[in-house]
């Protein structure tokens, strides 16, 4: 639904599937959906038990990893491996060049959200890596449960001005995103049946939001998704 202002709209996208090693449903970028500045990429993947997946690089990004089913390790540039349960995530702001990977711990298969945003030019620090465990409390905003993963009151802050949390609906519902000029959003749907201001959104879609305020999402019970902001100054 487009708004009625130059710029303003609201896109649903369906993610493209590639299997390989992974079966990755991507959204950002596909040949139908370029890089979305400064959303670079958002996948979700599915690894089975047993693969071992290779580690890969970013250079002024964060990285948003969280683990939506299974039981996951992590690991930074040759350090420790780290057990990720579900619900569990991990930022990397990687100002440097930095490599990470993630694998289905042994013996369990995963399947994971992967945000990438680019930093502004004007960000400078050094690397870093935060993490939110799985106990995390959501609270209840509008009959939703909200669970905070990255920004203001949430326990990791992003160099990029991410803010990202979870939405889970328990009966049916409607709650506002507040988006706000100089800024992109998107809500990806993880699981269930909803909506973003009217227009429908099932499981691997994913709704692109630019120029608005903000958006009414609203889902039936079961309806889960996730949902990041970011300011978009280029990068």
């Amino acid at each position: 639904m487009a708004g009625s202002g130059t710029g303003r709209s609201i896109r649903v996208v369906p993610g493209e599937i590639a299997s390989g090693t992974v079966t990755v449903r991507l959204a950002i970028p596909t040949g139908a959906q370029p890089a979305w500045p400064p959303f670079r990429r958002l996948a979700e993947g599915i690894a089975s038990r047993g693969r071992r997946l290779p580690a890969h690089a970013h250079e002024r990004e964060d990285v948003l990893t969280y683990i939506v089913e299974g039981f996951a390790s992590y690991q930074l540039e040759g350090g420790p491996v780290e057990s990720l349960p579900h619900g569990a995530a991990r930022l990397l702001t990687a100002v440097a060049r930095a490599s990470h990977r993630v694998d289905p711990a042994e013996g369990a298969s995963i399947r994971w959200f992967n945000l990438v945003v680019g930093l502004p030019r004007s960000f400078a620090g050094p690397d870093r890596l935060q993490a939110a465990g799985p106990n995390v409390a959501p609270v209840e905003i509008d009959n939703v449960a909200v669970r905070k993963l990255v920004g203001p009151r949430g326990p990791m802050q992003s160099g990029s001005g991410l803010v990202c949390e979870t939405l889970t609906f328990e009966q049916e519902s409607t709650t506002f995103r507040r988006v706000g000029a100089g800024s992109r959003a998107l809500l990806y749907a993880s699981g269930g049946d909803g909506s973003v201001d009217e227009q429908p959104l099932s499981p691997g879609e994913t709704a692109l939001i630019e120029g608005v305020p903000g958006v009414s999402v609203r889902g039936r019970p079961g309806f889960r998704a996730i949902w990041a902001s970011a300011p978009t100054e280029p990068t």
